[in-house]
């Protein structure tokens, strides 16, 4: 099959084997994946994150050096059913799930394996167990959405925001409008948002954010001290992962606030943690969505509740996939970027 490859620290459009399932899979035709910035991550710094996983008791397996498929992100279409599958399922079924692969030496994370490809390429192997049905009405590239919703949904879940709390989200990139919307839909707020771009301002705006701050301009921290949330704890979710952000929030948080990290960064990174100290922050960082954090994901879409539809920025085909990956970190441009890895259909072209 064709595929986008990470070879070598680099990305091409190349043919790779086929995926064949084991016991428990399906394979799907991969009807669309989207770029997020941990493909970036990966294109990037691989090598880091395979050693630190290793070294660390991280998820991931593989060996930079050798074929990596990334794409985790998707929606597919069922067109191979393997052994000791349900009945639930048929050929033609779309289907999201989880971007994990269960087999008979263990897991995989999709994107983030040699053994088992991502959505950038054109077939892919899920488990049963995982999968989540999408319904007839909803776009394929909608549904592929549920993966970076559920990453919201996670956040705004364990900050525990209480009754009368403020959230402020500083980045406003999908996994900021994720949370946005995650707190929106629970009757949260206001809610506080910064980005230094006004484009992601804006489409804050239409996440739910009451109020959205330009961080050049105004420190979002002072506008919540000004009265947003008088008297209770501040929390805020930092969704950036740029080297600095984290440590300029441990400085300007007000006494007692916690702080949820969302932003992954790959790079080196320096806190002055006596602030954090002193004022008795509470910091929690990452994770990841639990099993209902994707089914109400899907469900929120599909009820309407939540429209991530805006987030589509742009389509490509396969062919298009390594400009598009540069093109994603146009953040005046983009939210996400659909890779269609058998074509663009009439839709889109």
């Amino acid at each position: 099959m064709k595929a986008m490859v990470l070879r070598s620290g680099e990305l091409r459009i190349d043919h790779v084997p086929d995926p064949t399932p084991q016991s428990g899979q399906v394979i799907v035709k991969s009807l669309c994946c989207c770029i997020c910035a941990s493909d970036l991550h990966m294109v990037h710094h691989a090598e880091r994150l395979a050693t630190w996983s290793r070294e660390h008791g991280g998820p991931f397996d593989f060996d930079p050096h050798e074929d990596i498929v990334l794409g985790h992100e998707f929606c597919g279409e069922i067109v191979e059913i393997g052994s000791n599958i349900s009945n639930s399922l048929s050929i033609g079924d779309r289907v999201v799930s989880q971007p994990i692969v269960f087999s008979d030496s263990g897991f995989a994370v999709l994107g983030y394996s040699n053994e088992y490809p991502g959505g950038f390429g054109e077939y892919m192997a899920l488990s049963e167990s995982l999968i989540l049905p999408v319904p007839d009405e909803m776009p394929s590239e909608t549904a592929a959405l549920m993966e970076p919703l559920s990453v919201g949904i996670q956040y705004a879940r364990i900050s525990n925001v209480q009754d009368g709390e403020a959230p402020i989200v500083i980045g406003c990139g999908a996994i900021g409008l994720a949370v946005i919307a995650a707190f929106k839909e629970k009757g949260i707020g206001p809610i506080v948002a910064a980005d230094l771009s006004p484009f992601r301002r804006q489409m804050a705006i239409q996440m739910g954010a009451d109020i959205v701050v330009d961080p050049e301009e105004e420190n979002p921290i002072d506008v919540w001290a000004r009265g947003v949330a008088l008297g209770t704890r501040c929390v805020i979710v930092e969704c950036v992962g740029a080297t600095g952000v984290l440590g300029e929030i441990l400085i300007t948080a007000p006494w007692s606030s916690r702080i949820i990290v969302a932003g992954q960064n790959l790079e080196d990174d320096i806190f002055f943690t006596a602030s954090a100290h002193t004022k008795g922050l509470n910091v929690q960082f990452g994770g990841s969505p639990i099993a209902s954090d994707y089914s109400n994901a899907l469900s929120a879409i599909s009820k309407g509740k939540i429209d991530v539809s805006v987030w589509q920025t742009g389509h490509v085909d396969l062919e298009g996939a390594v400009a598009a990956i540069a093109d994603s970190t146009d953040t005046e441009r983009h939210t996400r970027i659909a890779v269609h890895p058998h074509g663009l259909g009439p839709s889109f072209s």
